[in-house]
Protein backbone atom coordinates (compact mmCIF):
# COMPACT_ATOMS: atom_id res chain seq x y z
CA UNK A 1 0.00 0.00 0.00
CA UNK A 2 1.39 3.24 -1.19
CA UNK A 3 0.32 5.89 1.70
CA UNK A 4 0.69 9.16 -0.50
CA UNK A 5 -1.60 7.78 -3.03
CA UNK A 6 -3.81 6.87 -0.87
CA UNK A 7 -3.78 9.98 1.36
CA UNK A 8 -4.44 12.38 -1.93
CA UNK A 9 -6.74 12.45 -4.57
CA UNK A 10 -5.29 11.80 -8.08
CA UNK A 11 -6.58 14.53 -10.57
CA UNK A 12 -6.57 13.33 -14.04
CA UNK A 13 -5.57 15.53 -16.78
CA UNK A 14 -6.22 15.15 -20.33
CA UNK A 15 -3.42 17.31 -22.29
CA UNK A 16 -5.49 18.45 -25.21
CA UNK A 17 -8.25 19.81 -23.47
CA UNK A 18 -6.28 21.07 -20.51
CA UNK A 19 -4.80 24.44 -21.08
CA UNK A 20 -3.32 25.58 -24.36
CA UNK A 21 0.21 27.66 -24.33
CA UNK A 22 0.83 28.63 -27.71
CA UNK A 23 -2.27 29.69 -28.97
CA UNK A 24 -2.97 26.77 -31.42
CA UNK A 25 -6.09 25.51 -29.57
CA UNK A 26 -4.85 22.49 -28.15
CA UNK A 27 -3.51 21.57 -24.86
CA UNK A 28 0.21 21.67 -24.21
CA UNK A 29 2.42 20.10 -21.33
CA UNK A 30 3.79 23.97 -21.03
CA UNK A 31 0.05 24.65 -20.53
CA UNK A 32 -0.39 22.02 -17.34
CA UNK A 33 3.10 23.80 -16.17
CA UNK A 34 1.57 27.38 -15.98
CA UNK A 35 -1.80 25.34 -14.03
CA UNK A 36 0.43 23.93 -11.43
CA UNK A 37 -0.31 26.66 -8.44
CA UNK A 38 -3.79 26.47 -9.82
CA UNK A 39 -3.90 22.57 -8.41
CA UNK A 40 -1.63 23.06 -6.04
CA UNK A 41 -3.93 25.36 -4.35
CA UNK A 42 -7.02 23.38 -4.35
CA UNK A 43 -5.19 20.67 -2.53
CA UNK A 44 -3.68 18.46 -5.73
CA UNK A 45 -0.71 16.76 -4.96
CA UNK A 46 -0.75 13.74 -7.63
CA UNK A 47 -1.75 14.20 -11.54
CA UNK A 48 -2.78 11.81 -13.63
CA UNK A 49 -1.68 12.27 -17.56
CA UNK A 50 -3.70 10.64 -20.42
CA UNK A 51 -1.25 9.76 -22.98
CA UNK A 52 1.25 12.37 -24.27
CA UNK A 53 3.21 9.84 -26.52
CA UNK A 54 3.88 10.04 -30.22
CA UNK A 55 0.23 8.97 -31.78
CA UNK A 56 -1.45 9.63 -34.89
CA UNK A 57 -4.43 9.96 -32.52
CA UNK A 58 -6.58 7.71 -34.31
CA UNK A 59 -7.78 6.58 -30.24
CA UNK A 60 -6.66 10.37 -28.78
CA UNK A 61 -3.04 9.45 -28.41
CA UNK A 62 -4.16 5.75 -27.03
CA UNK A 63 -2.44 4.46 -30.38
CA UNK A 64 1.40 4.95 -29.57
CA UNK A 65 3.56 5.34 -32.57
CA UNK A 66 6.62 5.60 -30.21
CA UNK A 67 6.82 5.12 -26.36
CA UNK A 68 9.82 7.06 -26.19
CA UNK A 69 9.34 10.31 -27.34
CA UNK A 70 6.27 13.02 -26.74
CA UNK A 71 3.91 14.14 -29.09
CA UNK A 72 4.62 17.53 -30.94
CA UNK A 73 1.13 18.63 -30.27
CA UNK A 74 1.71 18.43 -26.64
CA UNK A 75 5.24 19.60 -26.80
CA UNK A 76 8.95 17.74 -26.17
CA UNK A 77 10.95 16.09 -23.90
CA UNK A 78 12.35 18.74 -22.08
CA UNK A 79 8.61 20.22 -21.48
CA UNK A 80 8.21 17.41 -20.01
CA UNK A 81 11.01 16.88 -17.64
CA UNK A 82 10.53 20.64 -17.39
CA UNK A 83 7.00 19.15 -15.86
CA UNK A 84 8.32 16.80 -13.75
CA UNK A 85 10.84 19.41 -12.11
CA UNK A 86 8.35 22.13 -11.57
CA UNK A 87 5.85 19.36 -9.93
CA UNK A 88 8.85 18.43 -7.54
CA UNK A 89 9.51 21.51 -6.44
CA UNK A 90 5.79 21.61 -5.09
CA UNK A 91 6.08 18.27 -3.69
CA UNK A 92 3.86 17.35 -6.54
CA UNK A 93 3.66 13.93 -8.56
CA UNK A 94 3.18 12.60 -11.72
CA UNK A 95 1.49 9.42 -13.22
CA UNK A 96 1.94 8.58 -16.60
CA UNK A 97 -0.67 6.53 -18.71
CA UNK A 98 1.00 3.12 -19.88
CA UNK A 99 -0.67 1.89 -23.33
CA UNK A 100 0.68 -1.20 -23.97
CA UNK A 101 -2.02 -4.03 -24.95
CA UNK A 102 -1.31 -2.50 -28.36
CA UNK A 103 0.49 0.28 -30.47
CA UNK A 104 -0.42 2.35 -32.84
CA UNK A 105 -0.12 0.35 -36.49
CA UNK A 106 2.11 3.42 -37.55
CA UNK A 107 4.97 2.54 -35.04
CA UNK A 108 8.33 1.47 -36.10
CA UNK A 109 7.46 -2.40 -34.95
CA UNK A 110 4.42 -2.98 -36.82
CA UNK A 111 5.45 -1.15 -39.91
CA UNK A 112 8.74 -3.72 -39.94
CA UNK A 113 5.68 -6.42 -39.14
CA UNK A 114 4.27 -5.95 -42.74
CA UNK A 115 6.89 -4.92 -44.32
CA UNK A 116 8.88 -9.08 -43.85
CA UNK A 117 7.19 -11.69 -42.11
CA UNK A 118 10.24 -13.09 -41.30
CA UNK A 119 10.89 -9.80 -39.17
CA UNK A 120 11.72 -10.32 -35.35
CA UNK A 121 8.77 -7.91 -34.99
CA UNK A 122 5.95 -10.41 -36.55
CA UNK A 123 5.89 -12.17 -33.43
CA UNK A 124 5.54 -8.86 -31.31
CA UNK A 125 2.03 -8.62 -32.45
CA UNK A 126 -1.04 -11.50 -33.47
CA UNK A 127 -1.24 -12.46 -36.58
CA UNK A 128 -2.93 -15.48 -37.76
CA UNK A 129 -4.43 -17.38 -40.91
CA UNK A 130 -8.03 -17.25 -41.51
CA UNK A 131 -10.61 -20.00 -41.59
CA UNK A 132 -12.42 -21.21 -45.09
CA UNK A 133 -9.52 -20.45 -46.30
CA UNK A 134 -8.79 -17.36 -45.05
CA UNK A 135 -12.29 -15.95 -46.25
CA UNK A 136 -13.18 -15.91 -42.55
CA UNK A 137 -11.46 -14.63 -39.62
CA UNK A 138 -9.52 -16.91 -37.59
CA UNK A 139 -12.48 -16.67 -35.01
CA UNK A 140 -15.98 -14.80 -33.58
CA UNK A 141 -14.25 -12.17 -31.56
CA UNK A 142 -15.50 -8.71 -31.57
CA UNK A 143 -13.81 -5.39 -31.30
CA UNK A 144 -14.74 -3.40 -28.05
CA UNK A 145 -15.27 -0.84 -31.03
CA UNK A 146 -17.67 -2.40 -32.77
CA UNK A 147 -17.18 -4.84 -36.14
CA UNK A 148 -14.68 -7.81 -36.01
CA UNK A 149 -11.59 -8.13 -33.88
CA UNK A 150 -9.24 -9.03 -36.95
CA UNK A 151 -8.43 -6.95 -40.33
CA UNK A 152 -7.33 -8.96 -43.28
CA UNK A 153 -3.83 -7.51 -44.58
CA UNK A 154 -4.38 -6.02 -48.16
CA UNK A 155 -0.75 -7.79 -49.42
CA UNK A 156 -1.37 -10.32 -47.72
CA UNK A 157 -4.59 -12.14 -48.22
CA UNK A 158 -5.96 -14.42 -45.68
CA UNK A 159 -3.85 -13.72 -43.09
CA UNK A 160 -5.38 -11.34 -39.88
CA UNK A 161 -3.85 -9.65 -37.26
CA UNK A 162 -5.73 -9.01 -34.09
CA UNK A 163 -7.36 -5.82 -32.97
CA UNK A 164 -9.47 -5.59 -29.69
CA UNK A 165 -10.03 -1.82 -30.25
CA UNK A 166 -9.75 -0.08 -33.53
CA UNK A 167 -7.87 -1.61 -36.56
CA UNK A 168 -5.00 1.05 -35.98
CA UNK A 169 -4.73 -0.22 -32.54
CA UNK A 170 -3.13 -3.75 -33.73
CA UNK A 171 -2.53 -5.65 -29.93
CA UNK A 172 0.74 -6.70 -28.77
CA UNK A 173 1.84 -10.69 -27.92
CA UNK A 174 2.83 -11.36 -25.01
CA UNK A 175 3.94 -14.76 -25.05
CA UNK A 176 6.43 -13.50 -26.81
CA UNK A 177 9.21 -12.51 -23.67
CA UNK A 178 11.13 -9.71 -26.09
CA UNK A 179 7.45 -7.63 -26.10
CA UNK A 180 7.81 -7.89 -22.23
CA UNK A 181 10.93 -6.72 -21.72
CA UNK A 182 10.18 -4.00 -24.32
CA UNK A 183 7.47 -3.08 -21.82
CA UNK A 184 10.17 -3.14 -18.95
CA UNK A 185 12.74 -1.07 -20.41
CA UNK A 186 9.62 1.94 -21.12
CA UNK A 187 8.37 1.54 -17.70
CA UNK A 188 11.82 1.78 -16.31
CA UNK A 189 12.61 4.53 -18.58
CA UNK A 190 9.75 7.11 -17.33
CA UNK A 191 10.70 5.84 -13.84
CA UNK A 192 14.32 6.41 -13.84
CA UNK A 193 13.07 10.20 -14.70
CA UNK A 194 11.16 10.52 -11.76
CA UNK A 195 7.67 9.31 -12.79
CA UNK A 196 5.07 8.48 -9.59
CA UNK A 197 3.91 5.68 -11.42
CA UNK A 198 1.77 4.30 -14.23
CA UNK A 199 -2.08 4.08 -14.65
CA UNK A 200 -2.28 0.94 -16.75
CA UNK A 201 -4.78 1.35 -19.52
CA UNK A 202 -6.65 -2.45 -20.19
CA UNK A 203 -4.55 -3.85 -18.56
CA UNK A 204 -6.87 -7.15 -17.48
CA UNK A 205 -6.93 -7.72 -20.96
CA UNK A 206 -3.02 -8.42 -22.15
CA UNK A 207 -2.47 -12.03 -22.48
CA UNK A 208 -4.51 -13.98 -24.84
CA UNK A 209 -5.18 -17.58 -23.42
CA UNK A 210 -6.60 -19.21 -26.35
CA UNK A 211 -8.30 -18.12 -29.68
CA UNK A 212 -11.26 -19.92 -30.11
CA UNK A 213 -14.25 -18.50 -31.02
CA UNK A 214 -16.02 -16.63 -28.12
CA UNK A 215 -19.24 -17.65 -26.89
CA UNK A 216 -22.26 -15.19 -27.75
CA UNK A 217 -23.30 -12.93 -25.11
CA UNK A 218 -25.54 -10.22 -24.52
CA UNK A 219 -24.65 -7.31 -27.73
CA UNK A 220 -23.23 -5.03 -25.17
CA UNK A 221 -20.25 -7.45 -24.33
CA UNK A 222 -17.23 -8.40 -27.07
CA UNK A 223 -17.29 -11.73 -28.10
CA UNK A 224 -14.48 -13.15 -26.84
CA UNK A 225 -14.04 -11.97 -23.78
CA UNK A 226 -13.39 -15.36 -21.50
CA UNK A 227 -10.40 -15.66 -23.74
CA UNK A 228 -8.22 -12.89 -22.71
CA UNK A 229 -10.13 -11.13 -19.95
CA UNK A 230 -8.09 -11.22 -16.06
CA UNK A 231 -6.45 -14.64 -17.36
CA UNK A 232 -3.17 -16.40 -15.59
CA UNK A 233 -0.41 -15.24 -17.97
CA UNK A 234 -1.62 -11.86 -17.09
CA UNK A 235 -1.06 -12.03 -13.65
CA UNK A 236 2.55 -13.63 -13.82
CA UNK A 237 3.53 -10.26 -16.01
CA UNK A 238 1.96 -8.05 -13.51
CA UNK A 239 3.51 -9.85 -10.96
CA UNK A 240 7.23 -9.49 -13.08
CA UNK A 241 6.76 -5.91 -13.93
CA UNK A 242 5.73 -5.44 -9.53
CA UNK A 243 9.58 -6.76 -8.68
CA UNK A 244 11.27 -5.33 -11.77
CA UNK A 245 10.03 -2.08 -11.76
CA UNK A 246 7.50 -0.67 -9.46
CA UNK A 247 9.36 -1.83 -6.42
CA UNK A 248 12.76 -0.95 -7.39
CA UNK A 249 11.38 2.35 -7.60
CA UNK A 250 9.04 2.70 -4.89
CA UNK A 251 6.28 3.62 -7.72
CA UNK A 252 2.49 2.89 -8.21
CA UNK A 253 0.82 0.86 -10.53
CA UNK A 254 -2.74 1.23 -11.21
CA UNK A 255 -4.97 -0.86 -13.23
CA UNK A 256 -8.34 -0.13 -15.57
CA UNK A 257 -9.46 -3.67 -15.35
CA UNK A 258 -11.90 -3.95 -18.61
CA UNK A 259 -14.05 -6.66 -18.56
CA UNK A 260 -13.21 -8.16 -14.97
CA UNK A 261 -15.74 -9.11 -12.84
CA UNK A 262 -16.20 -8.83 -8.99
CA UNK A 263 -14.41 -12.15 -8.35
CA UNK A 264 -11.51 -10.88 -10.79
CA UNK A 265 -9.68 -8.46 -8.65
CA UNK A 266 -8.41 -10.52 -5.66
CA UNK A 267 -5.83 -11.87 -7.69
CA UNK A 268 -4.60 -8.55 -9.09
CA UNK A 269 -3.70 -7.12 -5.82
CA UNK A 270 -1.66 -10.02 -4.92
CA UNK A 271 1.88 -8.62 -5.67
CA UNK A 272 0.45 -6.33 -8.72
CA UNK A 273 -1.41 -3.86 -8.13
CA UNK A 274 -1.58 -0.64 -5.36
CA UNK A 275 -5.45 -0.20 -6.39
CA UNK A 276 -7.85 -0.52 -9.60
CA UNK A 277 -10.63 0.81 -11.74
CA UNK A 278 -13.70 -1.30 -11.63
CA UNK A 279 -16.63 -0.46 -14.09
CA UNK A 280 -20.12 -1.95 -12.45
CA UNK A 281 -21.35 1.50 -11.43
CA UNK A 282 -20.57 3.06 -14.82
CA UNK A 283 -22.58 0.41 -16.42
CA UNK A 284 -25.73 0.34 -14.77
CA UNK A 285 -27.35 1.43 -17.55
CA UNK A 286 -25.50 -0.20 -20.13
CA UNK A 287 -28.37 -2.60 -21.70
CA UNK A 288 -30.83 0.55 -21.79
CA UNK A 289 -30.71 1.93 -25.11
CA UNK A 290 -31.00 5.77 -24.57
CA UNK A 291 -31.13 5.90 -20.82
CA UNK A 292 -28.48 7.77 -18.92
CA UNK A 293 -29.90 8.78 -15.52
CA UNK A 294 -29.12 6.07 -12.49
CA UNK A 295 -31.49 5.30 -10.21
CA UNK A 296 -30.13 6.36 -6.48
CA UNK A 297 -30.71 2.64 -5.40
CA UNK A 298 -29.17 1.16 -8.00
CA UNK A 299 -25.70 3.15 -7.29
CA UNK A 300 -26.27 2.61 -4.08
CA UNK A 301 -26.16 -1.41 -4.27
CA UNK A 302 -23.39 -0.99 -6.16
CA UNK A 303 -21.02 1.17 -4.34
CA UNK A 304 -22.15 -1.10 -1.42
CA UNK A 305 -21.13 -3.91 -3.41
CA UNK A 306 -17.84 -3.34 -4.05
CA UNK A 307 -17.15 -1.30 -0.77
CA UNK A 308 -17.83 -4.48 1.00
CA UNK A 309 -15.55 -6.67 -1.18
CA UNK A 310 -12.31 -4.43 -1.57
CA UNK A 311 -10.38 -1.86 0.66
CA UNK A 312 -7.88 -1.15 -2.51
CA UNK A 313 -11.18 0.21 -4.86
CA UNK A 314 -10.04 3.19 -7.29
CA UNK A 315 -12.77 5.62 -6.70
CA UNK A 316 -14.32 7.97 -9.25
CA UNK A 317 -17.28 8.60 -11.23
CA UNK A 318 -15.49 10.44 -14.22
CA UNK A 319 -12.36 10.13 -16.61
CA UNK A 320 -12.10 10.86 -20.33
CA UNK A 321 -14.35 7.87 -21.29
CA UNK A 322 -16.80 8.31 -18.86
CA UNK A 323 -20.15 10.93 -19.34
CA UNK A 324 -20.08 13.59 -17.20
CA UNK A 325 -21.14 12.23 -13.57
CA UNK A 326 -23.98 15.18 -13.10
CA UNK A 327 -25.49 14.29 -16.02
CA UNK A 328 -25.68 10.56 -14.76
CA UNK A 329 -26.45 10.73 -10.91
CA UNK A 330 -28.29 14.03 -10.48
CA UNK A 331 -31.45 15.31 -11.49
CA UNK A 332 -31.26 18.63 -13.09
CA UNK A 333 -31.91 21.64 -10.79
CA UNK A 334 -29.98 20.16 -7.94
CA UNK A 335 -26.31 20.60 -9.59
CA UNK A 336 -24.21 22.23 -6.92
CA UNK A 337 -25.45 20.17 -4.03
CA UNK A 338 -25.58 16.83 -6.35
CA UNK A 339 -21.64 18.14 -7.68
CA UNK A 340 -20.67 18.51 -3.79
CA UNK A 341 -22.66 14.69 -2.78
CA UNK A 342 -20.74 13.11 -5.50
CA UNK A 343 -17.38 14.49 -4.46
CA UNK A 344 -18.21 13.72 -0.87
CA UNK A 345 -18.36 9.78 -2.11
CA UNK A 346 -14.96 9.75 -3.63
CA UNK A 347 -13.42 11.43 -0.50
CA UNK A 348 -15.13 9.84 2.09
CA UNK A 349 -15.41 5.84 0.50
CA UNK A 350 -13.12 3.29 1.07
CA UNK A 351 -10.19 3.26 -1.23
CA UNK A 352 -8.34 5.91 -3.26
CA UNK A 353 -9.91 8.84 -4.75
CA UNK A 354 -9.74 10.37 -8.41
CA UNK A 355 -11.27 13.19 -10.19
CA UNK A 356 -11.26 14.24 -13.40
CA UNK A 357 -10.74 17.96 -14.64
CA UNK A 358 -13.66 19.97 -14.40
CA UNK A 359 -14.96 18.06 -11.54
CA UNK A 360 -14.40 20.74 -9.36
CA UNK A 361 -16.60 23.19 -11.04
CA UNK A 362 -19.50 20.76 -11.37
CA UNK A 363 -18.64 20.57 -15.01
CA UNK A 364 -21.66 18.67 -17.58
CA UNK A 365 -22.03 17.21 -20.72
CA UNK A 366 -22.50 19.64 -23.76
CA UNK A 367 -26.26 21.11 -24.27
CA UNK A 368 -28.33 18.80 -26.90
CA UNK A 369 -28.76 21.43 -28.80
CA UNK A 370 -25.30 22.62 -29.31
CA UNK A 371 -23.66 19.34 -30.26
CA UNK A 372 -24.07 17.93 -33.42
CA UNK A 373 -22.74 14.82 -35.23
CA UNK A 374 -20.34 17.43 -36.95
CA UNK A 375 -18.75 18.14 -34.02
CA UNK A 376 -17.85 15.06 -33.18
CA UNK A 377 -14.36 13.94 -32.34
CA UNK A 378 -13.96 10.79 -30.72
CA UNK A 379 -13.94 7.37 -32.69
CA UNK A 380 -16.33 5.05 -30.50
CA UNK A 381 -19.27 7.95 -31.22
CA UNK A 382 -18.58 7.83 -34.94
CA UNK A 383 -18.93 4.28 -35.04
CA UNK A 384 -21.90 3.75 -32.72
CA UNK A 385 -23.69 6.40 -34.95
CA UNK A 386 -22.71 4.38 -37.74
CA UNK A 387 -23.65 1.49 -36.39
CA UNK A 388 -27.18 2.94 -35.31
CA UNK A 389 -27.71 4.50 -38.72
CA UNK A 390 -26.99 0.96 -40.86
CA UNK A 391 -30.29 0.12 -38.95
CA UNK A 392 -32.42 2.39 -40.26
CA UNK A 393 -32.86 4.30 -37.14
CA UNK A 394 -33.79 8.31 -37.75
CA UNK A 395 -30.47 10.18 -37.46
CA UNK A 396 -31.91 12.18 -33.92
CA UNK A 397 -32.08 8.65 -32.52
CA UNK A 398 -28.73 7.32 -34.08
CA UNK A 399 -27.28 10.77 -32.56
CA UNK A 400 -28.32 10.25 -29.34
CA UNK A 401 -27.49 6.68 -28.95
CA UNK A 402 -24.07 7.46 -30.38
CA UNK A 403 -23.64 10.27 -27.46
CA UNK A 404 -24.70 8.09 -24.62
CA UNK A 405 -21.83 5.71 -25.93
CA UNK A 406 -19.14 7.88 -27.15
CA UNK A 407 -16.82 10.23 -25.12
CA UNK A 408 -16.82 13.50 -26.62
CA UNK A 409 -18.67 15.19 -23.52
CA UNK A 410 -15.94 14.69 -21.02
CA UNK A 411 -13.25 15.75 -23.51
CA UNK A 412 -14.32 19.52 -24.13
CA UNK A 413 -11.88 21.91 -22.96
CA UNK A 414 -11.31 22.89 -19.65
CA UNK A 415 -13.31 26.32 -18.60
CA UNK A 416 -11.35 29.03 -16.37
CA UNK A 417 -12.93 31.93 -17.48
CA UNK A 418 -16.05 33.04 -18.77
CA UNK A 419 -14.27 35.72 -21.45
CA UNK A 420 -14.22 33.84 -25.07
CA UNK A 421 -11.67 30.99 -25.22
CA UNK A 422 -12.73 30.28 -21.60
CA UNK A 423 -9.03 30.80 -20.59
CA UNK A 424 -8.37 27.27 -21.92
CA UNK A 425 -7.25 29.20 -25.20
CA UNK A 426 -6.75 33.13 -26.72
CA UNK A 427 -9.52 34.59 -27.37
CA UNK A 428 -9.45 34.55 -31.35
CA UNK A 429 -8.55 30.88 -31.51
CA UNK A 430 -10.45 27.68 -32.41
CA UNK A 431 -10.17 25.04 -29.66
CA UNK A 432 -9.59 21.79 -30.93
CA UNK A 433 -13.25 20.44 -29.84
CA UNK A 434 -15.73 23.35 -29.38
CA UNK A 435 -16.59 24.64 -25.89
CA UNK A 436 -19.85 24.56 -24.23
CA UNK A 437 -22.18 27.41 -23.10
CA UNK A 438 -22.64 25.95 -19.83
CA UNK A 439 -18.53 27.41 -19.56
CA UNK A 440 -20.44 30.93 -19.64
CA UNK A 441 -21.62 29.89 -15.91
CA UNK A 442 -19.26 27.11 -15.11
CA UNK A 443 -15.87 27.88 -14.91
CA UNK A 444 -13.21 28.24 -12.51
CA UNK A 445 -13.15 31.99 -12.04
CA UNK A 446 -17.00 32.26 -11.62
CA UNK A 447 -16.71 29.58 -8.91
CA UNK A 448 -14.45 31.20 -7.02
CA UNK A 449 -16.49 34.44 -6.52
CA UNK A 450 -19.03 32.16 -4.96
CA UNK A 451 -17.84 30.68 -1.62
CA UNK A 452 -20.45 28.17 -1.63
CA UNK A 453 -19.35 27.08 -5.20
CA UNK A 454 -18.31 23.20 -5.72
CA UNK A 455 -14.82 24.48 -6.38
CA UNK A 456 -14.10 26.38 -2.13
CA UNK A 457 -15.79 22.63 -1.20
CA UNK A 458 -13.42 20.42 -3.19
CA UNK A 459 -10.61 22.50 -1.25
CA UNK A 460 -12.17 21.79 1.85
CA UNK A 461 -12.45 18.25 0.60
CA UNK A 462 -8.87 17.99 0.08
CA UNK A 463 -7.92 19.62 3.46
CA UNK A 464 -10.45 16.91 5.36
CA UNK A 465 -8.82 14.18 4.11
CA UNK A 466 -5.35 15.56 5.04
CA UNK A 467 -6.43 15.94 8.32
CA UNK A 468 -8.67 13.13 9.08
CA UNK A 469 -6.56 9.72 8.60
CA UNK A 470 -9.20 7.91 9.05
CA UNK A 471 -10.26 9.05 5.76
CA UNK A 472 -7.83 6.99 4.18
CA UNK A 473 -6.95 4.21 6.27
CA UNK A 474 -9.82 3.55 8.34
CA UNK A 475 -12.09 0.25 7.90
CA UNK A 476 -16.03 0.69 7.09
CA UNK A 477 -19.11 -0.50 8.30
CA UNK A 478 -22.24 0.41 6.00
CA UNK A 479 -25.73 0.98 8.14
CA UNK A 480 -29.09 -0.75 6.54
CA UNK A 481 -30.91 2.50 5.75
CA UNK A 482 -33.49 3.53 3.18
CA UNK A 483 -32.80 2.03 -0.14
CA UNK A 484 -31.69 5.72 -1.48
CA UNK A 485 -29.55 6.57 1.13
CA UNK A 486 -25.83 5.85 1.98
CA UNK A 487 -24.85 5.78 5.29
CA UNK A 488 -20.91 4.40 6.44
CA UNK A 489 -19.14 5.06 9.10
CA UNK A 490 -15.36 5.08 8.75
CA UNK A 491 -13.56 3.70 12.14
CA UNK A 492 -9.79 3.24 13.25
CA UNK A 493 -9.02 2.84 16.79
CA UNK A 494 -8.24 6.27 16.85
CA UNK A 495 -11.15 7.88 15.84
CA UNK A 496 -14.71 7.34 13.64
CA UNK A 497 -16.88 9.77 11.30
CA UNK A 498 -19.81 9.12 9.82
CA UNK A 499 -21.09 10.02 6.86
CA UNK A 500 -24.80 10.50 5.92
CA UNK A 501 -25.30 10.95 2.14
CA UNK A 502 -28.91 11.16 0.29
CA UNK A 503 -28.73 9.97 -3.27
CA UNK A 504 -31.57 11.24 -4.81
CA UNK A 505 -33.37 14.36 -5.26
CA UNK A 506 -36.17 13.82 -2.38
CA UNK A 507 -36.30 14.36 1.35
CA UNK A 508 -34.90 11.48 3.46
CA UNK A 509 -35.66 10.17 6.83
CA UNK A 510 -33.31 9.65 9.37
CA UNK A 511 -33.60 6.54 11.35
CA UNK A 512 -33.58 7.43 15.37
CA UNK A 513 -30.19 5.32 15.32
CA UNK A 514 -28.55 7.26 13.24
CA UNK A 515 -30.17 10.77 14.84
CA UNK A 516 -28.77 9.23 18.06
CA UNK A 517 -25.41 8.67 16.94
CA UNK A 518 -25.05 12.25 15.41
CA UNK A 519 -26.98 13.91 18.08
CA UNK A 520 -24.62 16.66 19.62
CA UNK A 521 -21.41 15.87 17.38
CA UNK A 522 -19.84 18.16 15.64
CA UNK A 523 -20.13 18.23 11.76
CA UNK A 524 -16.46 18.55 9.44
CA UNK A 525 -18.30 19.18 6.58
CA UNK A 526 -21.83 19.63 5.00
CA UNK A 527 -22.84 20.39 1.39
CA UNK A 528 -25.87 22.00 2.98
CA UNK A 529 -27.11 23.36 6.08
CA UNK A 530 -28.40 19.77 7.94
CA UNK A 531 -31.56 19.07 9.38
CA UNK A 532 -31.44 16.56 11.55
CA UNK A 533 -34.82 14.65 11.38
CA UNK A 534 -34.11 13.86 7.55
CA UNK A 535 -31.69 14.78 4.78
CA UNK A 536 -32.20 17.35 2.12
CA UNK A 537 -32.07 16.67 -1.68
CA UNK A 538 -28.45 15.12 -2.49
CA UNK A 539 -27.36 15.97 1.28
CA UNK A 540 -23.91 14.90 1.88
CA UNK A 541 -22.40 15.13 5.69
CA UNK A 542 -19.54 14.20 7.75
CA UNK A 543 -20.04 13.66 11.01
CA UNK A 544 -17.28 13.52 13.58
CA UNK A 545 -18.19 10.81 16.36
Amino acid sequence: MDNFLLENATYQIYPISFKDSNSDGIGDIKGIISKLDYLYSLGIRIIWLSPIYSSPMVDMGYDISDYYSINPKFGTMDDFDELLKECKKRGMRVIMDLVVNHTSSQHRWFKEALRDKNSKYRDYYIFKKGKDDGKLPPNNWTSTFLGSAWQELEDEKGTYYLHLFSKEQPDLNFHNEDVIQEVIKIMNFYLDKGVYGFRCDVISVIYKESFEDGEKNDKFAPVGQEHYVAKEGCHKILKRIRKECIDPHNAVMIGELYGCKIGDIKNFLDGELDTFFSFDHMQINAKRFFKIKVKPSKLKECLVKWQNSYSENGIYFENHDQLRSLNRFVKRGHEKEGSKMLLTLIYSLRGYPFVYQGEEIGSKNYLNSEFHIDDVRDIVTKKVYQLASSYHLPKCLSFKKARKEGRDDPRKPMAFSSEKGHGFTDENIKPWQKFSKNDDVINVEMQLKDKDSTIYYFIKLNELRKEKRVLSYGDIKIYSTSKNTLVYERYTEEEKVLVLINLSSRRQRVDKKILSLIKDKKVLISNVKERKEYLLPYQASIYSL
